[in-house]
């Protein structure tokens, strides 16, 4: 179910999404199971470090892209981003996906039709397909905690839009881990999209005092143009319209649009990974009542089943790497020279 930005409940989910843990009564009511997924993800963590469950280690090495919150960090276009650096390095790399959505999957398949892209729980099993497929490195999109396949490489993105300095633990808020899991990391990368550089820059040094002797950078996920809902590119604007959003950070992506000249009149949100039905394109298309659709790329490759794709905008986005250029090659050459 869709809400609009103005609806009480989207202000609620806006504030827990950014960080800031809901107040009040539900507040209160969250604290207890808050305290115990924080035990609960500490004694699972602790478990792989000292031993008690063992990892498996794939044939290949093992990249993966992860992240402290539940979205909204931008997994997405970097994980494009790496899996188009490993390619120019000569690899072929293998794109593995927890299988818990299939938007992720869909958009990696269309970007990389000729690389083996899997989702799968079993992370072991999706490895091993992969690997067969004929992978020659493994990038693990959404794999920080997921601790049963060994990795070589431990990416960690956080996002300067939803950075507070606080980590409010699941119910309560939006983090699966504190702040202290980015001891694992190789390297912690700021990503940001609507976000000042300065904002970023903030978050860097923030992160710098947390876990000084991981390496840093900084990305902008900036708006690149237009695509149609099928993939191809279109020139100009989409002149008056309605947005879309069914990812972790709504409210940056409706900035970029507007920075890429498109003059939203209404922003529907729906919950991350949404799965789109009939009766949803039904209630998108009166909000636009003959206007223009503009959403996402993991949103259109759900809503053009359901929409014709001639009146559905795409905002594309590429990885601009704002610092720590350094810092990426040689966290890489270390996996793939």
């Amino acid at each position: 179910m869709a809400h609009r930005v103005d609806d009480p409940r989207a202000r609620v989910e806006q504030r827990w999404r950014t960080g800031r843990p809901v107040g009040g009564v539900l507040g209160c009511a969250l604290m207890p199971a808050a305290g115990l997924f924080r035990l609960a993800a500490g004694a699972y963590h602790a478990a792989y470090d000292s031993g008690v469950l063992r990892t498996w280690r794939a044939p290949v090495p093992v990249i993966s892209v992860g992240n402290l919150t539940v979205g909204g960090t931008g997994k997405t276009p970097f994980t494009r981003w790496l899996v188009r650096r490993l390619i120019d390095r000569g690899a072929c790399p293998g794109v593995l996906h927890g299988g818990y959505a299939d938007d992720e999957p869909l958009l990696h398949r269309a970007w990389y039709p000729d690389i083996p892209v899997l989702a799968g729980r079993d992370r072991r099993a999706t490895a091993t397909a992969a690997v067969e497929a004929g992978a020659t490195v493994l990038v693990m999109d959404d794999g920080f905690q997921h601790r049963r396949v060994a990795r070589d490489l431990d990416i960690v993105l956080i996002a300067a839009e939803t950075w507070t300095g606080t980590a409010p633990m699941l119910p309560r808020g939006p983090w699966r881990e504190p702040l202290r899991a980015l001891r694992r990391a190789d390297l912690v990368v700021v990503t940001r999209r609507s976000a000042d550089p300065d904002v970023a820059r903030q978050v860097e040094r923030a992160l710098a005092d947390i876990v000084p002797h991981c390496a840093r950078a900084r990305v902008h996920l900036a708006p690149a143009g237009w695509a149609t809902a099928a993939g191809d590119t279109r020139t100009g604007g989409p002149g008056e319209c309605v947005a879309v959003a069914g990812v972790g950070q709504p409210a940056a992506f409706r900035e970029q649009a507007l920075a890429l000249g498109a003059p939203i009149t209404e922003l529907l949100e729906f919950p991350d990974h949404h799965r789109y039905s009939a009766e949803d394109a039904a209630a998108v298309l009166r909000a636009a009542d003959g206007r223009a659709i503009v959403t996402t790329g993991k949103d259109a490759v759900k809503l053009r089943k359901l929409i014709d794709p001639a009146v559905v905008w795409v905002l594309d986005q590429q990885v601009v790497v704002e610092e720590g250029e350094a810092a990426l090659k040689e966290t890489l050459t270390r996996v793939v020279p």
